[in-house]
C-alpha cells in the first residue's frame, strides 16, 4: 500500500520569516539592507526556518501513515509489532572430493561475485561434511552478511576459502531460502495497519495472517478456516518473493502458531485450533503476442518494462481468488512505453481468463514478445 506523502504544516520560506519580523519593526527604524535593524534581524530567519522544520519532522513521525525509520520502528512497537530483520540466503552446494575429505561447520565458501563495494559475497557451511568415499555430496551453506544481496543466481561459481586439498568439483544447486533485506518503511506500515483495522480477538482469521507475518520471509498470508472440520485452520503462506516457499519457511510458520499441528496452545493460535500451515501452488502464467514497436525502442527495453507492470498486476493479486484477466494484460502491454501495437495475445495458450484457486498463487512464467 503505498504511503501518502506528508505536506508540511510549519515550514515557511525564509525570505516571508525575515519580512514578517523587518514589518514589525516601528517604521522610526531604517529597515533597508544594509541598515542596522535589517541586518541584525535576518539570519534569525534561517533559524526560524530550522525550528519550524523540526516541528514539521516531529508532527509527521507521530504518525506511523508518515513515520520513518526509528519512528517507524516505536509506532510498530504500540502495537505489538517489531521490524522484520534481514535474513540471509541459504544455498545448497553439490560438492565432489576424495576420500577423507572433511569440510567443518562454519568454513567460508566464497561466491565469485562482489557486493557494491567490490567484496566477495560469503557463506558459511552449516555442518560438518565428511566423505567416506570419493563422490559427491550435498552441503548447506548460509550467507554471512543477512541481506537480499545473497541471492544470487542457480549455477554461480563458489570457491572454498582456504581451498581444501581433494576437493574437486564445486557446483551450485542453487537457493533453499532466499535472504531478505531489512523491512522497508511500507511494508512495516501494511503491517501495522493491518493489525490497528483488524485488532487480535483472540483467533479470528485476521489473527492468522498477522500472526503468520510476523514470521521472517513471509511475504504473505492467508487464512482458510474450517478447513477441514471444526476445530481445523490452515495458513497458506508465499516467500518474500511471493512464490511458493521453497525451503523452511512452512515450518518456522507451523511452529510460530502451532507446533506439531495438535491444537494445544503451544504456540500463537488458541487451545483447540488444530493449523496446518502449507505453501501456496503456483499457477504459472505464460504470456506470448506479436508487438509493433515504436521507433527508438528495442524488443528487450520493452519487455522489461512490461514484466516490471505485469509482476506489479500479479503481485496486487495475490490470495484474492480473482481470476488473472486476459483485458488487463492486453491493456498492460498496450500501455507499456515503446509498444504501438499488437495482435495474437495468448495467456495460457488461450485468449481468456485464467482462474486461480483459494491456495494458489500466480506466478510469472516465460513472456514471449
Amino acid at each position: 500500500m503505498a504511503r501518502e506523502p506528508f505536506i508540511p504544516v510549519f515550514e515557511e520560506d525564509e525570505s516571508t520569516i525575515n519580512q514578517r519580523m523587518i514589518d514589525r519593526v516601528a517604521d522610526t527604524w531604517r529597515k533597508e539592507p544594509g541598515d542596522f535593524m535589517h541586518d541584525a534581524i535576518v539570519p534569525s530567519g534561517i533559524e526560524i526556518k530550522t525550528l519550524e522544520m523540526q516541528l514539521d519532522e516531529t508532527l509527521k513521525n507521530s504518525f506511523a501513515l508518515y513515520a520513518e525509520g526509528v519512528f517507524m520502528d516505536y509506532k510498530l512497537s504500540e502495537v505489538g509489532l517489531e521490524r522484520n530483520e534481514a535474513t540471509p540466503n541459504k544455498r545448497r552446494l553439490e560438492i565432489e572430493a576424495d576420500a577423507g575429505v572433511e569440510i567443518p561447520a562454519g568454513y567460508t565458501i566464497s561466491a565469485v561475485i562482489t557486493d557494491e563495494s567490490g567484496n566477495p559475497i560469503e557463506y558459511e557451511t552449516d555442518v560438518k561434511t565428511s566423505f567416506v568415499s570419493s563422490g559427491k555430496l550435498n552441503v548447506a551453506i548460509t550467507a554471512v552478511v543477512p541481506g537480499a544481496e545473497g541471492n544470487l543466481a542457480t549455477g554461480t561459481q563458489f570457491i572454498l576459502m582456504p581451498p581444501i586439498a581433494g576437493v574437486r568439483v564445486v557446483t551450485d544447486l542453487g537457493t533453499t531460502t532466499y535472504g531478505t533485506d531489512t523491512e522497508e518503511d511500507e511494508s512495516a506500515y501494511d503491517r501495522y495497519a493491518y493489525k490497528v483495522q483488524n485488532p487480535d480477538t483472540g483467533g479470528n482469521k485476521f489473527d492468522y495472517v498477522t500472526w503468520a507475518m510476523e514470521v521472517d520471509g513471509v511475504g504473505a498470508a492467508k487464512c482458510i478456516p474450517r478447513w477441514n472440520g471444526n476445530g481445523t485452520v490452515k495458513v497458506v503462506i508465499v516467500d518474500s518473493q511471493l512464490l511458493p516457499d521453497s525451503g523452511t519457511l512452512v515450518s518456522k510458520v507451523q511452529a510460530y502458531l502451532d507446533p506439531g499441528s495438535n491444537g494445544l496452545g503451544d504456540g500463537q493460535a488458541p487451545i483447540g485450533a488444530r493449523v496446518s500451515v502449507v505453501s501456496a501452488t503456483a499457477k504459472t502464467i505464460n504470456i506470448t503476442a506479436s508487438v509493433t514497436l515504436l521507433p527508438g525502442y528495442t524488443k528487450t527495453e520493452v519487455k522489461e518494462s512490461f514484466e516490471a507492470a505485469f509482476m506489479e498486476y500479479l503481485r496486487n493479486m495475490i490470495f484474492t481468488e480473482k481470476p488473472i484477466l486476459y483485458n488487463q494484460i492486453g491493456g498492460q502491454l498496450i500501455r507499456t512505453p515503446g509498444v504501438e501495437n499488437y495482435t495474437n495475445l495468448k495467456v495460457n495458450g488461450a485468449t481468456a481468463d485464467i482462474p486461480v484457486g483459494a491456495e494458489e498463487v500466480a506466478v510469472k512464467g516465460t513472456i514471449t514478445l
